[in-house]
């Protein structure tokens, strides 16, 4: 181990107390997993209304977006799970790899339309 300092760790919370820290002190890719899990659930309500409407601009627009979004999420999962990337980047990846999925969405939409 690096350095030689205990761990701290906070107290626990009981029954019925909220930590008001709790949004500051999640990681990063906590949150990068929950909106991997929320876009899963927005493709298949998106897909369900792209079937439904097909030629809506803005289902289609919406539905690109979102799976650029969950392919660049899911991504940087496998990059960093095969050891491609070091996990101490794995902040940046999130911001690179959504900031290159979005252009490519707005490539493919602007070729379509």
């Amino acid at each position: 181990m690096e350095d030689d300092k205990p761990l701290e760790y906070r107290k626990r919370l009981q029954w019925g107390e909220h930590d008001p820290y709790r949004r500051q002190n999640t990681m990063i890719g906590m949150w990068a997993w929950l909106a991997q899990r929320v876009s899963a659930v927005a493709l298949v309500v998106l897909v369900a209304l792209h079937l439904l409407w097909t030629y809506v601009r803005l289902i289609q627009l919406l539905l690109l977006l979102t799976i650029a979004f969950h392919a660049a999420l899911g991504l940087r999962v496998m990059l960093l799970d095969f050891n491609l990337v070091s996990v101490k980047h794995h902040r940046a990846l999130i911001w690179v790899l959504t900031g290159v999925g979005v252009v490519v969405a707005a490539f493919i939409y602007r070729a379509i339309y």
